[in-house]
């Protein structure tokens, strides 16, 4: 009982201390990891930010509801000082307002929050003694209380601004206004390459958002500069509409996904420069005011006789960290590449001859009459847009900035879950007997078994080429079957195999595809000799990118079937382990020789019979292996690639051309919420396919090899 009551006296006496520090140092933790998780997809990160995120809140109220009961005692009288400070860590970082996008949907949630917090800290500090007490320490309260109330309203507006519609895509507006949102697509003459890919990603940003947060109420229309009129008939009618290079197009689409995030999840796209000017200002105003009395400078009552010493530890720490914290948020205001959009659309608009400040005053105040004083402005502000673009141009290539926002647009990296590997390990792997024994089987295999290897060029290259030529099959009507595509009638056709795939699900045909890629490859990779030619490593690295095409499929529909268009689910999956881990063999290997054994047997009509335990098998499980109508299409379909005509250049390239349809159908049929919801985890291959998919709805993207739609400007740039 005695330990206990200390530890009970001493909570009392320094627990407020305590947490206000662990606010503190929670905001620092989120500052930080939130530069990670739209890059990084890992679970562990994951944890970490979701934990900083939840604890940051919590921890801030109990703070403040405390402080209005402990705040009185003259022993104390700093810690209503810190009632704002807690305001601000509530107002948390630029760079993470929310954590998951039902966060946005909740803003209202969040405003009456910032109400009652508002006031608890405001009654903290009435309660207080601070108002019997230094004018100094009253004046900086008061400032302070006025930046926290503000940097918290601050961000109950981002996730007002970036809640948007929960249904995204699925639901269009019934009827437009009629009005048409012209954006008038500029020619980079002073821009690099990687700044005109940020600029086209912030200029086409509409249909990002268009697809992701709800349908605008408005057609987006995009024209080149150049080529409208001052005609509005015109400029809809008359001028040529603005076409992405498709080397350009894939770049601003992996821009749009880290764009997107910053809408969703940041104060980036709703942030004010007042703002950000005021709480600078007002902080280091107030820790002016407040450092001279806490050195006894200006006040008669010293620490040793005065303020506790450990408060006033804890306030120098407190002020420090919201003095760097500002200036922190402040620097990342100036380099935001949407505060440097803004600046360079206005610099391109503003099309008027620079002329030095002094003339331009003389004219502002020289003018004899309204008109050339309006002319005086107009100038003065011309003057302001083209020093701003050019002095943050400047600053963020200083820094490279463009270069860093494109090589951290997003993870890159595409998850990977290869079923025959699954079901080996489920045989083989001790960790795999052990959560079986304990219910949780499936999902340590998904987790376990589950890796992911880096976006390469040639995938790249697949998707774009497959979004220019099949579009059309891409977002067809949702009346036709889920895979009448024209890559898989291609692959059909040229295998002279009649297979009735029309009852498959877009699951069960993942699956299929899969299986039969997946014992395509491993016959491949036996029998193709060592690459020595550059044809014969074009075609390994064609290998490659098909299967990691394969497993990221699965993986979907393994690991996040939400990303999957409904009602497709991971029930197939589940069955086709479940009916596959009976089977007898020691590794993957064995099974798919059994496999291709299988598939051979079925296309010849010969007798077949699965190795099986010396336990014996089920009949149910028995039957299983002859009616489960993705694991028969997925054997035969290997056997006849392996045994065809086709060489094995062909049949690369058609299972290629194959996998990157299926991505752009599933990304283009996906949910908007799943796309959003996915961008704070480091984003999805599937989204960027969705926005090629949508710009080529729009008829934005046209071949490069069509050189009267590209350019030539732009064409020299980039290759500059």
């Amino acid at each position: 009982m005695g330990g206990s009551g200390k530890a009970a006296d001493l909570w009392k006496e320094w627990g407020v201390q305590a947490l206000v520090l662990f606010s503190f140092s929670l905001q620092v933790t989120l500052l930080v990891l939130a530069e990670f998780r739209h890059r990084v997809d890992s679970s562990v990160l994951r944890f970490f930010t979701w934990s900083a995120y939840q604890l940051a809140d919590v921890t801030a109220i109990y703070v403040l509801g405390h402080m209005s009961v402990i705040s009185r005692s003259p022993d104390h009288e700093l810690l209503a000082f810190w009632a704002p400070f807690l305001l601000m860590h509530l107002g948390g970082q630029d760079n993470i307002t929310s954590y998951a996008i039902e966060d946005n949907q909740l803003w209202l949630r969040h405003l009456q929050t910032f109400a009652l917090q508002a006031a608890a800290a405001a009654y903290v500090i009435y309660v207080s003694s601070i108002f019997h007490s230094e004018p100094l320490l009253q004046a900086a309260t008061i400032i302070m209380f006025v930046v926290g109330a503000v940097k918290y309203g601050e961000r109950v507006w981002a996730l007002r601004c970036a809640s948007g519609s929960a249904l995204g895509n699925n639901y269009q507006a019934i009827e437009t206004s009629g009005d048409f949102d012209i954006h008038k697509i500029l020619h980079p003459t002073s821009r690099s390459a990687t700044e005109d890919i940020l600029f086209l990603g912030h200029e086409l940003l509409g249909v990002a958002k268009d697809f992701l947060k709800g349908p605008v109420p408005y057609s987006l229309k995009f024209v080149f500069w150049e080529d409208v009129g001052d005609d509005v008939s015109q400029e809809l009618w008359g001028g040529r509409e603005f076409h992405l290079d498709e080397d350009q197009a894939y770049d601003v689409a992996e821009m749009q996904v880290s764009l997107m995030y910053d809408v969703f999840h940041t104060k980036a796209e709703s942030q004010c420069c007042c703002i950000r000017i005021v709480s600078s200002v007002g902080t280091a105003v107030a820790l002016s005011l407040l450092f001279p009395l806490l050195s006894g400078g200006t006040s008669d009552r010293h620490n040793d006789g005065g303020y506790n010493r450990v408060d006033v530890v804890i306030t120098y720490v407190l002020s420090m960290g919201a003095a760097v914290l500002e200036a922190l948020s402040l620097l990342r205001f100036i380099f935001s590449s949407f505060n440097w959009y803004q600046y360079e659309r206005k610099r391109k608009e503003q099309d008027l001859p620079i002329g030095c400040a002094a003339r331009c005053l003389l004219w502002l105040v020289g003018g004899p009459n309204e008109e050339s004083i309006l002319r005086s402005i107009e100038r003065l502000r011309d003057l302001k847009t083209r020093t701003g673009s050019l002095v943050i141009t400047s600053l963020r290539r200083l820094v490279h900035a463009a270069d860093r926002r494109r090589r951290h647009s997003w993870s890159r990296s595409m998850g990977q879950h290869n079923l025959l590997q699954v079901c080996a390990r489920s045989k083989t792997n001790w960790s795999s007997k052990a959560a079986r024994r304990m219910g949780v089987e499936d999902w340590w295999n998904t987790m376990a078994s589950s890796w992911s290897v880096p976006v390469s060029p040639l995938i790249e290259q697949l998707v774009m080429k497959q979004v220019l030529e099949s579009c059309d099959h891409i977002h067809s009507p949702q009346s036709q079957a889920a895979f009448e595509w024209k890559s898989q009638q291609q692959v059909y056709n040229d295998l002279h195999l009649s297979i009735d795939h029309d009852k498959l699900s877009l699951e069960e045909s993942i699956l299929a595809w899969h299986i039969a890629t997946d014992l395509y490859l491993r016959w491949y990779k036996k029998n193709q000799p060592e690459a020595t030619s550059g044809i014969c490593k074009q075609q390994d690295e064609l290998a490659q990118g098909v299967e990691a095409l394969s497993n990221y499929m699965l993986f979907l529909v393994a690991a996040r079937p939400h990303m999957l268009p409904p009602p497709a689910n991971r029930n197939a999956y589940v069955q086709m382990c479940y009916i596959l881990t009976v089977l007898k063999y020691s590794s993957s290997e064995d099974l798919a020789d059994t496999l291709r054994r299988f598939g051979s047997a079925l296309n010849t009509g010969s007798e077949f019979e699965f190795p099986v335990p010396s336990g014996g098998m089920s009949e149910f499980r028995w039957r299983s292996l002859d009616t489960n109508a993705a694991l028969v299409v997925g054997c035969k379909l290997a056997a006849k690639l392996i045994s065809g005509e086709e060489s094995s250049a062909g049949s690369l390239e058609l299972i290629g051309k194959l996998w990157a349809e299926m991505l752009c159908y599933v990304g283009n049929r996906c949910s908007a919420y799943a796309h959003a919801k996915q961008l704070s985890d480091g984003g999805e291959l599937l989204t960027v396919a969705a926005f090629l998919v949508e710009y080529s709805k729009r008829d934005m993207i046209r071949a490069s090899t069509d050189a009267s739609l590209v350019p030539s400007e732009w064409t020299n740039d980039e290759e500059a």
